[in-house]
């Protein structure tokens, strides 16, 4: 049995920050073996990545050689992880795959419709001029046309609309107010138009989405721009060129996709909604169902899913495009990359999300082959980007492998407790503010608010409590690091009032500042009951840190280490903390960068520079 979807028009436009294409210097800043870190490569990644390093007290030169230490650590590891294989594992595939695909539609996108979209003189000589103005409207519409042209005829014949509207035939007939700037509207022809009209002046009768409509001018503003700003006039080019990029990318996929009917294969869709659907009761219960109960498949969960689906049915086709075979595994894949946050535990809900995404992924796939036909996936920039990200992926995906390592006994846990808790010197009481946030918009945008001088207390206070750690004032009780976890070991090497993140936890981004800091003095009560687990989860965290930086001072004797110290010292940056979502042509969104952890907040840094060579 199949279900038939016809192919939708799904399309939301993004732009790409120009600053992911700015030409840098080619010159080597630090070697990992024969593989250079390029002036460049340091640059995009330290400017549109955040990072704190703990012993820079803020000096720019400190924290640039730092994070230099980190990107070198992620090399490394990087490239023990393709001597050990595991770049051609599933797991590894499972995530990059869909990332390429996705890059492969946004080169696409550049290719066939931004780069095709240009302004004249004309074009902005006009937009200019209307930029200087603000219409107050009002919009009479309705789907019965012969209602809106006899309005029209008595605008016409100098009736005033109010008493039009008074009139019993037209008394239901809407006629709200809607302010008009540059950009208020789809059309851009009929944007134009209504800036040439005067108060009291009215439009046609137009055909619109909603059925006839009317704009009545009531009043016109005058709002100045300064021509002289460069700025200025590049962010009103910007929103027209975004409207004719809709319209031409929306052209676009209707001569792709107009045509196309696809055939999704309903027994395994069926199948793969009925595991997703039991797992999200499983791992929901004891919540309410409300928005804040919102729940997103992690790592685990896909791979409970894709081991109950088994390889049989991961590898079935669920549709087609033209000859190319699209699994559940693809699906699968790609599900877990957009990470989709399901919001309800009903039933029907969780089908007809699921339903939804894959008409979109059905689209996605159409563009993807698209921009292979077209020999996309050959293009250099695309590559060097995509090798970025598989750097990083693979980075990590060999790091986390460590952690079967960093097991805890039970004897371990009470050994600590009665010999060493109260003289480990690295033992401290802490209070933090917590701040999680599930966009990376939302990070991007609490970053740019604390770089233009906004305090995190105030930030957070808007926030509330957004962690099951802290209060309703977002701050957590002072209680000792090792209650935290991850995040207390890395507020307990910050400054009083410091801020530090985002660090990714599950499906959500943290940002935290420490607020106290005071040492374990011999009257502090510690209950053992009450502190084992915590004490379990620091002692697991501290073993494993300790394993991955004993690892990463051997891989640099491994692979060898030069660090070009005048090199680096030159390089001017920004000094501004930032983090940049990538917003990708027809739709998605990632990261400007593979975010770069601080692989040296663990690591010796004087044992690891003895290594380097000379």
């Amino acid at each position: 049995m199949k279900k038939i979807f016809p192919v939708i028009l799904i399309l939301t436009l993004f732009l790409v920050p120009s600053s992911l294409h700015s030409q840098n210097s080619e010159k080597a800043i630090a070697e990992i073996g024969n593989t250079k870190i390029t002036e460049k490569e340091f640059k995009l990644r330290y400017e549109l990545s955040p990072f704190v390093s703990h012993r820079s007290k803020w000096n720019q030169d400190t924290i640039k050689y730092d994070f230099l230490l980190s990107l070198i650590a992620e090399k490394l590891w990087y490239f023990e992880a393709v001597n050990k294989g595991l770049q051609n594992s599933e797991d590894f595939r499972f995530y990059i795959k869909p990332l390429e695909d996705a890059l492969l539609r946004d080169y696409l996108f550049k290719e066939e419709i931004e780069s095709k979209v240009k302004l004249s003189a004309e074009d902005v000589n006009r937009l200019i001029n209307n930029a200087q103005f603000k219409l107050k409207t009002r919009i009479i519409n309705s789907e019965d046309s012969l209602k809106i042209f006899k309005i029209y005829y008595l605008l016409k014949n100098n009736v005033p609309l109010d008493s039009i509207l008074r009139i019993p035939e037209f008394v239901f007939v809407p006629a709200g107010e809607f302010e008009v700037s540059l950009g208020s509207l789809k059309d851009e022809e009929i944007e134009n138009y209504l800036f040439t009209l005067n108060p009291s002046e009215f439009t046609q009768p137009i055909r619109s989405e909603v059925g006839w409509v009317i704009f009545y001018i009531v009043d016109k503003f005058l709002t100045p721009i300064d021509i002289t700003n460069q700025k200025a006039v590049d962010d009103l080019k910007r929103i027209v060129k975004s409207r004719r990029t809709m319209i031409k990318a929306n052209q676009y996929l209707k001569d792709l996709l107009s045509d196309k009917t696809i055939d999704i294969n309903d027994t395994a869709f069926s199948r793969v909604f009925e595991i997703i659907y039991n797992l999200i009761l499983e791992r929901t219960k004891g919540n309410p169902d409300t928005l804040r109960s919102s729940y997103v498949l992690n790592d685990h969960d896909y791979r409970e899913i894709k081991r109950k689906l088994g390889s049989k049915l991961l590898n079935e086709i669920l549709f087609k495009v033209n000859s190319h075979k699209v699994t559940v595994w693809d699906f699968l894949a790609n599900l877990a990359f957009e990470e989709h946050r399901f919001q309800s535990k009903d039933r029907k809900t969780i089908y007809s999300k699921l339903s939804r995404i894959i008409k979109d992924f059905v689209v996605q796939q159409y563009l993807t082959q698209e921009a292979r036909k077209k020999g996309i996936d050959k293009n250099k920039n695309l590559k060097d980007e995509l090798e970025n990200w598989k750097v990083h992926y693979l980075a990590q995906m060999l790091r986390f492998s460590y952690l079967d390592s960093a097991r805890v006994s039970e004897q371990e846990i009470l050994d600590y407790f009665n010999n060493e808790f109260r003289k480990d010197k690295s033992n401290v009481l802490i209070k933090m503010k917590i701040l999680n946030l599930e966009k990376l918009e939302e990070v991007e945008n609490v970053l740019k608010s604390i770089s233009s001088g906004k305090s995190f207390d105030e930030i957070v206070a808007n926030y509330g409590k957004t962690d099951s750690l802290v209060n309703e004032n977002g701050e957590t009780e002072l209680l000792p690091h090792i209650y935290f976890g991850d995040l207390g070991i890395v507020a307990s090497k910050l400054n009083l009032n410091e801020v530090y993140g985002p660090i990714p936890r599950g499906d959500k981004y943290t940002l935290i500042m420490l607020k106290e800091k005071k040492e374990i003095s011999d009257t502090t009560q510690i209950d053992f009951n009450s502190s084992k687990d915590y004490i379990k989860n620091y002692l697991f965290l501290k073993k494993f840190n300790s394993t991955i930086a004993n690892q990463t001072i051997q891989l640099a004797s491994k692979y060898g280490v030069k660090i070009y110290d005048d090199a680096l010292s030159q390089i001017k940056t920004t000094g501004i903390p930032m983090f940049v979502h990538r917003l990708l042509g027809f739709g998605g969104r990632i990261a400007g960068v593979p975010l770069l952890d601080n692989w040296f907040y663990l690591i010796d840094i004087n044992e690891f520079k003895s290594r380097l060579l000379p």
